[in-house]
């Protein structure tokens, strides 16, 4: 145990010296829990909170419980939970003693057996529901399930698993820093979906990336709502908070009405979403402008595909709070440009807020500023290349770069704008232009 003393004493030196991201989930869990064991790190409705303290302790209980049915700290184990606070703390306790990966609780039992196949999966984690599509898949392929039995007298997002560990475990039975944190899927908007490993130094330094560009502190709050099986709402929303060692709430899915409700409920100071959900939350709000008017909010994040400046200037005049317009995709463990809090520019998605960014002609060469072209990515927070797939690992990682598909220029003042996709490309006239955004 004196390895877990010393790692813990070296963080609290390591934070007070200034920001400096984790090295991996299990060193987040245990520093927070080490020095405010009683804050709150999970809160949902109509549940207790729950407290680093209690969250730590149930890290160790779900790792001792991976190693009680042989998932060692390098296998994958999918997570199938509805979005809510179990999903939330099973995908960080899991990753912290394995590799999580969590997959769409609407998925069909076919769509299960085919990712199931892909994965190379050692377990399946997912509530004690005999019916469920994927418990059906895990059968047939043959993934031995772990149930999920909720706590629902203790803090939100409590549950047990195969058997509880006596007590605190040794380092190496956790993650490490260069372990496979977790294992996601690409939005799939312009071809099938790809699974992306990231590490735990890559998601958590664009985690810290995020709090950094939002100047997230302990006494924050968000309010998660974006599916947890997406890297947006994971790593920018979920554990961006947890790394500032803050809150986050974890309702039971997305619901535009309820949203004005918890608003007054929990005061959470900031929450980050894509245009599909701003524009939800738009269109609801009629009823409940003067709650939003009065919520404790402080800035709103948005994310994944440009905003428009309708729905921005929308939720700025309904909010009254900034609103962050930011790039993120998977590859990048999400956060890649993000518009200061005190310096934001219309029309862009910020300043590198993570991985380098470059903007390549055709050959690969890069260009000044002003100049369109591809927009490429290089850094540590970047994917070491798709899982299983050799071809389009090829064709998007050239020359030490990540070849995003998105075209864009970065101004004299090193903000990006996004003018389109290579794939959108339109001939005309003989010249090929990108549609318009």
């Amino acid at each position: 145990m004196s390895n877990i003393i010393r790692e813990l004493q070296d963080g609290t030196a390591r934070k007070s010296a200034g920001r400096h991201p984790f090295a991996c989930i299990r060193d987040l869990l245990a520093e927070h829990a080490n020095n405010a064991p009683e804050r709150h790190a999970i809160l949902a409705p109509a549940r207790l909170p729950m407290t680093y303290g209690a969250l730590w302790t149930l890290a160790n209980e779900v790792v001792f419980g991976l190693r009680n049915v042989g998932v060692r700290r390098t296998d994958r184990v999918a997570v199938v939970l509805p979005d809510g606070p179990e999903a939330a703390v099973a995908a960080i306790t899991v990753a912290a003693g394995a590799v999580c990966v969590p997959l769409n609780p609407g998925f069909t039992c076919d769509e299960y057996q085919r990712y199931f196949g892909e994965l190379q999966l050692a377990a399946l984690l997912t509530h004690a529901d005999l019916n469920s599509a994927s418990r059906r898949a895990a059968q047939i392929q043959g993934v031995p399930v772990i149930d999920v039995s909720i706590r629902p007298n203790e803090g939100a997002g409590a549950f047990s698993v195969a058997g509880r560990a006596p007590q605190l475990l040794d380092d190496d039975e956790f993650a490490s820093s260069a372990d496979d944190a977790f294992i996601l899927m690409t939005s799939g908007s312009t071809s099938r979906p790809k699974t992306v490993p990231l590490t735990h130094a890559s998601v958590c330094l664009s985690a810290d990336n995020v709090g950094a560009a939002l100047e997230l502190e302990a006494r924050d709050r968000s309010l998660s709502v974006l599916p947890l099986f997406h890297g947006h709402g994971l790593i920018s929303g979920l554990l961006a908070a947890l790394a500032a060692g803050s809150s986050t709430v974890c309702p039971p899915g997305f619901d535009a009405t309820a949203f004005f409700g918890w608003l007054t409920e929990f005061r959470p100071t900031w929450y980050t979403a894509v245009p599909a959900i701003h524009r939800a939350l738009l269109a609801a709000a009629d009823p409940y402008r003067q709650a939003a008017q009065q919520s404790s909010l402080r800035l709103v994040r948005s994310a994944s595909t440009s905003l428009s400046s309708e729905v921005l200037d929308g939720l700025e005049a309904l909010f009254g709070v900034p609103v962050i317009d930011t790039y993120g995709m998977t590859e990048a463990a999400t956060q890649i440009a993000a518009n200061p809090l005190q310096r934001r520019k219309r029309g862009s998605v910020g300043r590198p807020a993570g991985p380098e960014i470059g903007i390549l002609d055709r050959g690969g060469r890069r260009l000044p500023s002003g100049k369109r072209g591809e927009i490429a990515l290089r850094g540590p927070t970047i994917t070491r290349g798709y899982d299983n797939d050799a071809a389009a690992t090829a064709s998007a990682f050239q020359d030490g770069w990540f070849r995003t598909g998105d075209l864009g220029y970065l101004d004299a003042d090193r903000y990006l704008f996004i003018v389109g996709r290579i794939k959108e490309i339109i001939h005309r006239g003989g010249q090929k232009v990108a549609p318009p955004r």
